[in-house]
């Protein structure tokens, strides 16, 4: 039978084999060195004595990596990464998971728990249904398909990097809210692990991007309304990949514009993700 309690720094190895053993089957390689691990864990907000672990006798056989944080203006829990090892699943052991953790969430007064779920595993998908989780967005994952090649450079604009972000400009153009992994909050958590650049007409920033470095992800890409469709975006593109193929994550399907951007620079949806929400 197995036994459920809250995590601690000391488990921070054991919870880096059990997840990399829980996903050694996932559908995209999530195999990393555990630097890598730890960097993701910071980038997500990773709270180890909010996070829960499943045992068998000394060996942590399943987690729930938790974060917190504000979130549509209310205390969120978000789930940076649920996973059980493959010769224990189906055995109900990420629902008793739950059922362990919910509560010591709400006693520490997070009112919702916020979650990513591949489309494509129903299994998952079917858990999270039943344990009142309702989507929220449908969000894809896009992969670069091949290296950028070199641009010309955009008439009357330069592009330069950032020490830190100008968010009061920033997030004037958004079409839309980032999804966890790739919030302010989130760059802010990971600001010595990322690079920021901008796009200036007349010293004007009309766009900027920001990736992450140790994985190249790009966490925000935006352009103003009044400068789109000149290749400024692109440009901001291929100065943060250099040599790296850029992939992004979770992007809202709702915006087929920022999809259709994508795709014309050569990125492709791999993936395709529920964001789902429980009320506690």
């Amino acid at each position: 039978m197995s036994k459920f309690r809250l995590l601690t720094t000391a488990d921070f190895h054991s919870l880096y084999e059990c997840f990399l053993e829980a996903f050694s089957d996932y559908q995209v390689s999530l195999q990393m060195t555990e630097l890598q691990f730890e960097q993701r864990v910071k980038r997500d907000g990773v709270e180890l004595e909010l996070s829960a672990g499943a045992f068998d006798g000394e060996r942590m056989i399943g987690f729930y990596m938790n974060a917190r944080g504000m979130w549509k203006g209310k205390l969120t829990a978000y789930d940076a990464g649920t996973g059980v090892v493959p010769d224990h699943r189906r055995r109900g052991v990420a629902a008793e998971l739950f059922d362990f953790v919910a509560p010591q969430l709400k006693q520490r007064r997070v009112s919702q728990y916020l979650l990513e779920v591949l489309i494509s595993n129903e299994r998952a998908v079917s858990l999270y249904r039943k344990l009142g989780f309702r989507e929220l967005r449908r969000l894809a994952v896009l992969r670069a398909s091949e290296r950028m090649k070199p641009l010309d450079d955009v008439e009357g604009v330069s592009l330069r990097r950032l020490e830190e972000p100008e968010w009061d400009v920033f997030c004037a153009y958004w079409d839309g809210e980032p999804s966890w992994q790739n919030s302010i909050d989130a760059v802010g958590r990971a600001r010595d692990q990322c690079e920021i650049v901008g796009a200036f007409v007349d010293e004007k920033c009309v766009g900027y991007g920001i990736v992450f470095k140790p994985s190249g992800i790009l966490m925000q890409l935006a352009v103003a309304h009044g400068f789109r469709r000149r290749g400024i975006g692109r440009r901001i593109l291929f100065e943060l990949s250099g040599d790296v193929m850029l992939k992004t994550n979770n992007v809202d399907e709702e915006l087929k514009g920022t999809l259709a951007f994508y795709e014309a620079c050569g990125f492709e949806v791999g993936l395709r993700q529920f964001e789902m929400l429980k009320v506690l």
